[in-house]
């Protein structure tokens, strides 16, 4: 079939293309597969955002005032920069009766070389969820995991994203005032394996305890943040560039399932 960009106005420029350079040829491409990761990211928020929209909603009411829960997704959608349209029409889907709640799931899985999985979910339906994702690890060369055999190779840390830059002092006094006992620290978006938007300006880590007071501090002083507990791997597995590679493979289809939120890994990725 044509390139996308060999026509225009319904007129075929096809003849244009000899023209291009190679490298060319290869930024168009790349930036339309940015372009494709971007909103793949931004769909993935979205999704993320209207099913807890309704988890929200269905625990305690659709009004943001008495329901504290559904206020604090609503600024977390703003942090992410996830539209209101998305909060509306999930709100409204949450008050239909046929409209089936969800839960969070949690998968573990080895990758190719030895590498630990943790695939998040968010699901209405346990059983779907389960058979997709035991589908593509099956496929994909890797095997399904007992819970806790690959998550105790992982401590759980709460991360805030913040749309707003702030240096090691303020950060400090924030996490004061949040009554934070343990350990605080600052650090650079991660927009390939975090999928961190170009909104992010800044990255806390902190104790999954205290990700709550921190994160209702830090919007208390007008501070636009999301925050969600993530699993850190204590160390990290070195493998060939056959197995990162195949495991990326994996690691992508796994997030292109409706049901899946994100995969977290402890392989120690080239480059970095």
């Amino acid at each position: 079939s044509a390139a996308p960009h060999s026509r225009v106005s319904g007129v075929a420029v096809a003849r244009c293309v000899p023209r291009a350079s190679p490298t060319m040829g290869r930024k168009f491409e790349n930036n339309k597969l940015k372009m494709a990761k971007t909103q793949a990211q931004y769909a993935k928020k979205a999704a993320y955002i209207g099913k807890n929209v309704i988890i929200a909603v269905k625990q305690s009411g659709p009004d943001q005032e008495t329901n504290r829960a559904l206020a604090n997704i609503i600024r977390e959608a703003n942090a992410l920069d996830v539209s209101k349209e998305v909060i509306d029409r999930n709100i409204k889907r949450a008050l239909q009766p046929d409209t089936s709640d969800y839960k969070e799931l949690t998968y573990e899985a080895y990758g190719h070389g030895g590498v630990g999985l943790i695939i998040n979910c968010l699901s209405d339906n346990n059983n779907r969820a389960t058979a997709d994702v035991n589908n593509v690890v099956n496929k994909g060369g890797c095997k399904p995991a007992t819970p806790g055999s690959v998550s105790f190779n992982f401590a759980k840390k709460g991360r805030l994203c913040l749309n707003a830059e702030v240096d090691e002092d303020a950060l400090l006094d924030y996490a004061i005032e949040a009554d934070c006992e343990g350990d605080v620290s600052l650090e650079s978006p991660d927009p390939d394996g975090r999928g961190d938007a170009d909104t992010v300006k800044a990255v806390v880590m902190t104790e999954a305890t205290e990700l709550g007071a921190l994160q209702a501090v830090l919007q208390e002083n007008g501070i636009d943040c999301s925050g969600t507990l993530v699993n850190i791997p204590m160390a990290t597995v070195e493998v060939s560039e056959e197995d990162e590679e195949n495991n990326f493979k994996v690691i992508d289809r796994l997030e292109e399932l409706d049901d899946v939120t994100n995969v977290e890994h402890n392989m120690a990725v080239s480059g970095e």
